[in-house]
């Protein structure tokens, strides 16, 4: 039989069998990894509840402190503990007249002159805590976040051309060794600059570490169990590092050890360099076809499957035929074709939406429910069902309704939260909750598309410049979520 495409080669392989499990395993502790790098900032960088210090001179030996924070906090247009305000009083002269009054309008505030209180009863101390980066600087984490997303814009490129130019083997294990060892020196930081710098750089590595061996992944396996295979280590494993990840946090209850902690097993991935093959595409593409044949000897080793000499010869002549040789390909080529050009555009657009809704739903989760550990940890859970509603919304409607639906309806569930009364944590949880389901489903659907779409030789850096535009999408995302400060609502906004 001659063969007419790369998948004919799965007739003598096996579509899915022992040798796709062996780097089906590591996609699977790869999405892990994901999970840690992609939303260890967020609880490296939380905010605990926080309220101005009490001048350190005044007169409150005998009042508790619950009574020390009623004198000397005043109350926002909430009813809640201004977080960045104190009584700008003589609190010695007021407690020494016994008169009780406390959270007086008339008195005049300042800002906090004497440090700031922290409350660590439900959270622990992270970087945000240690440089004090509240009230006049709460811009921080938020400009810390987007700057791992500016790495990112630029990892992808850079990353998406070494996995086209030398592989895609070696620049797996490249960014993720490169992520775990800088992801470690961050947590040495002692300053915003340092800090940031060194996330900037985690952030470069960042989703080239996990997209080229997903893509990879979808390369080994037949097309029936591409969905299966594309869906199963997010909704298993990227769901258990994000049900793990809040509770590490929690249980280690140092932002410091926390990042370490997370970031070493990225460096385990030096072992892949025995684990993994090399993508056969990509030695074809190369006219590497020596190097495409023994990889498929050993997949139909492993498979218990035989090669004959017909399919061998078979295989050398369509890969010589279809080889990239000298041709210098680039991203520009996809716009070259008019059928090429309108799906990639329409695969920017999409992935530009879902890339900003996606991570401004994981980002707000500090601000929703009473509890941000129980809030992600319900997050997180969602996946899993989000994953396999995938599966089957992929085979049942197609990937094009799948991705429409679930964008349009993630957006009308977060339309309603904005007409719930800031009290109504249940309410909004749910909605909240329902939305995130569905960009779930729509980022799951839209990581596939690209692999099915984009070709084999210009792969690498077509996810790059694609993922490079999600991530300038999402470098306003926290910035998004910041606006929660400033408690805008619908009907503020109507109004």
């Amino acid at each position: 039989m001659v063969m007419k495409n790369f998948d004919d080669i799965f007739e003598h392989i096996g579509g899915f069998g022992l040798y796709q499990l062996m780097l089906f395993i590591p996609t699977c502790y790869i999405n892990i990894l994901w999970s840690f790098t992609y939303f260890g900032q967020m609880f490296m960088s939380l905010t605990p509840p926080h309220w101005c210090s009490p001048p350190p001179d005044s007169e409150f030996a005998n009042l508790t402190s619950d009574e020390i924070k009623r004198l000397t906090i005043p109350l926002n247009e909430n009813g809640e503990f201004h977080k960045c305000k104190i009584y700008d009083i003589n609190f010695t002269e007021v407690v020494n007249q016994n008169n009780n009054i406390y959270n007086e309008s008339s008195w005049p505030t300042t800002t906090c002159n004497y440090g700031i209180t922290y409350d660590f009863s439900l959270y622990y101390p992270t970087i945000t805590s240690e440089l004090n980066w509240v009230c006049d600087e709460d811009w921080k984490p938020a400009f810390a976040q987007s700057l791992f997303y500016v790495g990112s814009v630029i990892g992808c490129q850079i990353f998406g051309y070494l996995a086209d130019a030398y592989g895609r083997k070696p620049t797996i294990i490249l960014s993720n060794v490169v992520g775990g060892v800088v992801g470690i020196a961050s947590a040495f930081a002692n300053s915003f600059i340092t800090f940031t710098v060194l996330r900037f750089i985690v952030g470069m590595v960042f989703d080239s570490h996990f997209t080229i061996l997903y893509m990879m992944m979808l390369e080994f396996v037949s097309s029936e169990y591409r969905s299966v295979v594309a869906n199963v280590p997010i909704m298993f494993f990227l769901t258990l590092g994000m049900v793990i990840l809040p509770w590490l946090g929690l249980g280690i209850s140092d932002w410091r050890w926390f990042t370490v902690i997370i970031h070493i097993p990225q460096c385990i991935c030096i072992f892949l360099l025995w684990i993994i093959p090399e993508s056969m595409r990509w030695n074809v593409g190369k006219g590497k076809v020596n190097d495409a044949v023994k990889t498929l000897r050993v997949a139909a080793k492993v498979n218990q499957k035989t090669l004959t000499k017909d399919f061998i010869e078979d295989f050398k002549s369509f890969a010589n035929s279809a080889k990239e040789g000298d041709v210098n390909v680039t991203t520009i080529d996809l716009l070259k074709t008019p059928n090429l050009r309108k799906r990639y555009i329409l695969l920017t657009i999409m992935w530009l939406v879902i890339q900003v809704a996606y991570d401004g739903h994981m980002r707000n989760t500090e601000n929703i429910g009473t509890n941000v550990f129980i809030t992600y940890t319900i997050s997180g859970l969602i996946e899993l069902p989000a994953d396999l509603a995938v599966i089957l919304a992929m085979d049942w409607l197609g990937r094009r309704h799948t991705t429409v639906w679930s964008l349009v309806l993630s957006g009308v569930a977060s339309l309603v939260i904005a007409l719930f009364r800031p009290d109504q944590d249940s309410a909004i949880l749910v909605a909240a909750m329902f939305g995130r389901f569905l960009i779930t489903m729509a980022i799951n659907v839209g990581l596939q598309y690209q692999c099915e779409i984009i070709p084999t030789v210009i792969r690498g850096q077509g996810i790059g410049v694609l993922h490079t535009l999600g991530f300038v999408a999402s470098f306003f995302s926290p910035y998004i979520v910041y606006l929660n400060n400033f408690k805008f609502s619908l009907f503020k906004i109507v109004i």
